[in-house]
């Protein structure tokens, strides 16, 4: 018996040790590579076949307990052999991918000439659902995920790869432009008021993740650029704190500002420089713990209206942050944020909705975008952040 044969017949006396880790999930805010329950159920199937069905799986990683619970599941019917493995075998890619192989195409294609040609029709016409993404603090925070829908891992990448293999360079056609290719191109200023000031923590709106304090990750939009530019400006509107829990920060209310101006008021506001589309993502994550990805919220007829018209546009028909405010101009720029609606403010007044000073973890988030961005020390910072959240509305 060879040394190699001997190395084998020991292996296979010991357990093989699987670890899942769940951040890969379809659904996981920060992981991104959105396998299914199915594709889970796929690779520990072959890897029990490997280990000859001596195996152990570990649980490691997961952000989304829904998505942690719908894999272990799959898993598990794997594990203890009480159901076949079933899922569909249709799969297209999604949107974004589309959006990463074209930009990944124009670059090379000055080395690679034949990259120049559009691809089929066809084939780019196929697109996956929508994703669901669950990440607000928003009073739709608590509804229930949508369920994730199985699909044959291995043959959607061999569904995906096989057109390609077979493209010809006679078939040219023009790729459909999404809505966030136009909004793209399309330049805002994001004016914020709360712990977005704090230029960290706003990054988790754009490429995902938590800083310290928060409870939990943000998933970040789709175009993770930064900020092009970033700078401060005061706005006559009054600045408090409402809402007694959230998942994000725990206990404690969260900054709203009030819609209407007021010139005995001054709120301080750090402003973003992003894209439309970006804007757009970062108002869902505020607003609903579910969305898809199929159009924007707040297009350019809602632009237009905003600053033509000077009134703020309810975008969504629930969510704390759902009132979109237009507060100006800012070298050509529109300058936009977005808060609760008047009739929010009405509820704050009447009691309705309770009036609540920040958590630590939250005011200590507000001081550090503050100070950061030299508008205060940070006694002075602190002392701002008092009288917002004491002053009568």
């Amino acid at each position: 018996m060879s040394s190699l044969q001997k190395i084998r017949q020991k292996t296979v006396e010991f357990h093989q040790l699987a670890a899942q880790p769940e951040e890969c999930a379809v659904g996981d805010p920060l992981g991104g590579c959105r396998i299914t329950p199915y594709g889970y159920s796929v690779m520990l199937k072959k890897l029990m076949e490997f280990a000859e069905g001596k195996i152990v799986m570990a649980l490691e990683g997961g952000y989304n307990l829904d998505s942690i619970a719908n894999s272990v599941l799959a898993c598990v019917e794997v594990l203890v052999e009480e159901k076949p493995l079933s899922g569909s075998s249709e799969a297209y890619p999604f949107e974004s991918t589309w959006r990463v192989i074209q930009a990944v195409r124009e670059k090379l294609s000055p080395f690679w000439p034949i990259l120049k040609f559009e691809l089929s029709k066809k084939l780019t016409d196929g697109k996956a659902p929508p994703i669901q993404i669950s990440c607000s603090d928003s009073d739709g925070e608590n509804d229930i995920c949508a369920n994730i829908v199985s699909e044959d891992l291995e043959k959607a990448v061999q569904d995906i790869l096989q057109p390609f293999s077979e493209l010809r360079v006679d078939e040219v056609s023009t790729v459909s432009a999404p809505w966030r290719l136009e909004l793209s191109k399309i330049d805002v200023w994001y004016a914020t008021f709360g712990s977005n000031m704090c230029k960290s923590r706003f990054l988790c709106y754009i490429q995902g993740g938590q800083v310290e304090g928060m409870r939990k990750a943000c998933a970040g939009s789709l175009d993770k650029s930064p900020p092009k530019e970033i700078l401060w400006k005061t706005v006559p509107h009054r600045l408090f704190f409402g809402r007694d829990q959230t998942k994000t920060w725990g206990p404690g209310g969260v900054a709203f500002l009030h819609p209407e101006s007021n010139s005995q008021n001054r709120a301080y506001m750090c402003l973003y420089r992003i894209t439309l589309e970006q804007f757009n993502d970062v108002l869902l994550q505020e607003n609903v713990s579910r969305f898809d990805l199929s159009s924007p919220v707040f297009d350019l007829t809602d632009l237009d209206s905003i600053m033509e018209k000077g009134k703020p546009v309810e975008v969504l028909e629930r969510g704390w942050y759902r009132n979109v405010v237009h507060l100006g101009n800012e070298s050509g720029i529109p300058i936009l944020t977005m808060t609760c609606t008047l009739s929010d403010v009405e509820s704050f007044k009447s009691g309705l909705h309770p009036l609540c000073a920040p958590a630590k973890e939250y005011a200590d988030t507000l001081v550090r975008g503050l100070v950061g961005g030299n508008q205060f020390s940070e006694e002075e910072a602190m002392a701002y952040i008092l009288e917002a959240s004491t002053n009568p509305l």
